[in-house]
């Protein structure tokens, strides 16, 4: 009845017996259960108090503490709230994952069912008008002849340059834009991609919850395993309401099952992240398998192996729903036979991989390819100019948001 697309990988190690599966309480002691981090086996039957560890001398007083853990319950709690209000509905399919088939008092009617896969193409020419578009409004930028490390970051000739230069690194601000050119996509078209049940998320998510994990492991659980201090603008996150600018409303695991999201390895190394909700399960799409090692990755992914399946039981509008999930992490591997890049256009690989596989098409290595990097940043930066052009002058308000939440 359907055309389906299944993606097979062999992988560098999938950690069902690995991170995946590592307790953070391991080091901890034999008592801690396996399925809580860190220091569950000091767990209260009471909110945990603020932390009070003075680590230098020019630290807030006790009472700025207080007050800082004050703040950050309220709109914990506002936030939650939120949450559970737009979440307190019943799990519904996508058009996509419904049957073909209808019924009436007499007999079933086979629906003639639409092609699973009608999207674009990511790998289609580039439109040579565009780009001669995209090269004439360049050239009026007062910039336009300054060296490219004199350019203003803010200059249009500074932000099209990094990205269709071939090997540059690709800064935040450029992954962003074709994260968000891909959400805008969905918004618009949800029905061109492999499912209406998925989200794209900036490199904010990753590099805020990779900085909060240690919070988050420290923060005194109750009896139940709940209770930790989750990352500033986690709730809203789970929520869809952020990006601000691009809102979708949809709960994670009510309305989502697939989120995608590229991670900044120590500003050198772009991967692409998809987790499964369904599957409790991530797949890490690493361009260069030798720029990070199977320990170092374990120590990456560790935060969303963990935060992730919590806070689906955190922010469960009910116990029944909260029954549905597990404070057990995650899973992840890392597939070895994909497209592999030059040191340089990871970050251009890194949103290929999104885009290929929310679309539902496999990684092609004739496509991905070495010799095709220019060729990609090109396409890049006419779809980036076309759907966005105001790009290069985007701020995302949104991480001042979340530090609020998180910071008081």
């Amino acid at each position: 009845m359907s055309e389906h697309v299944c993606f097979v990988y062999s992988s560098e190690s999938v950690n069902g017996t690995n991170a995946g599966r590592k307790s953070l309480a391991e080091d901890k002691g034999p008592d801690v259960p396996a399925a809580v981090p860190a220091d569950a086996s000091s767990s209260k039957d009471k909110a945990p108090e603020p932390s009070l560890v003075l680590l230098d001398k020019n630290q807030p007083t006790v009472s700025d503490l207080q007050k800082k853990d004050a703040r950050y319950q309220e709109k914990r709690d506002a936030a939650l709230a939120l949450c559970r209000a737009k979440s307190d509905r019943t799990r519904k399919l996508a058009a996509s994952q419904q049957s073909p088939y209808t019924a009436n008092i007499t007999a079933r009617v086979i629906i003639s069912n639409r092609k699973l896969y009608p999207g674009y193409n990511p790998f289609a020419p580039i439109d040579k008008k565009k780009l001669k578009e995209l090269a004439d409004w360049l050239k009026t930028c007062p910039h336009y002849r300054t060296a490219l490390d004199k350019k203003p970051r803010k200059s249009r000739t500074w932000w099209y340059q990094i990205l269709r230069t071939s090997l540059e690194w690709l800064e935040d601000c450029h992954i962003d834009a074709l994260i968000k050119v891909l959400r805008k996509r969905y918004d618009a078209n949800p029905q061109h991609f492999r499912s209406e049940r998925m989200c794209f998320l900036d490199h904010l998510f990753a590099q805020q919850w990779r900085f909060s994990f240690k919070d988050f492991k420290d923060s005194e659980p109750y009896q139940n395993g709940l209770g930790r201090r989750l990352p500033g603008g986690a709730w809203n996150y789970y929520a869809g309401t952020i990006p601000s600018f691009c809102q979708s409303n949809k709960v994670w695991g009510t309305d989502i099952d697939d989120i995608y999201a590229p991670v900044d390895f120590a500003d050198t190394h772009w991967i692409a992240m998809w987790i499964s909700i369904p599957k409790r399960h991530i797949v890490v799409f690493d361009s260069i398998c030798s720029s990070i090692s199977p320990e170092e990755l374990d120590v990456v992914m560790e935060s969303f192996l963990y935060m992730v399946p919590y806070m689906l039981v955190e922010c469960a509008s009910s116990d029944e729903q909260r029954a549905q999930y597990s404070l057990e992490p995650f899973t992840y591997e890392r597939p070895t036979n994909i497209p592999l890049a030059r040191a340089g256009d990871c970050g251009v690989y890194t949103l290929k991989y999104i885009e290929c596989h929310d679309l539902g098409i496999e990684f092609s290595k004739k496509d991905i390819a070495k010799a095709n990097g220019k060729s990609m940043r090109d396409k890049m930066a006419v779809d980036i100019f076309q759907e966005l052009p105001d790009a290069h002058e985007f701020e995302n308000k949104d991480m001042d948001d979340n530090l609020d939440a998180y910071d008081g």
